[in-house]
């Protein structure tokens, strides 16, 4: 089986990456400071953490890329793994490992 492997990089595109620097500073100081010259405290973190956060020009790209390697290693441990609880528990942690990943770019670092 032949695997997808430009699909494991975010294509580069300079216009969007000039886009993308500017609205991340933004973005990152608007979250840590909610407009303020405050921090956020916990429970308006905690607020952001839970939020619906919409894809866009910017995170398109990285879920996409992360999905496509995640897919990737699952082929390749439903390949060469005999079936069993290990093979899928493999699979659970190479999921929980994606979601976790795209929630790290959605939150653009955010944390407690």
């Amino acid at each position: 089986m032949c695997y997808d492997n430009e699909k494991t990089q975010a294509p580069f595109n300079p216009r969007v990456r000039e886009a993308m620097d500017s609205e991340r500073k933004s973005r990152f100081a608007d979250m840590q400071t909610a407009g303020c010259d405050r921090p956020l405290g916990d429970s308006e973190v905690l607020a952001e953490l839970f939020k619906y956060h919409p894809p866009n020009a910017e995170t398109l790209p990285k879920y996409a890329a992360i999905n496509q390697a995640a897919k990737n290693f699952a082929e390749i441990v439903l390949q060469n793994c005999p079936r069993s609880a290990d093979r899928s528990a493999a699979i659970r942690l190479i999921r929980d490992a994606r979601m976790t990943a795209n929630a790290s770019v959605a939150l653009n670092g955010l944390s407690l």
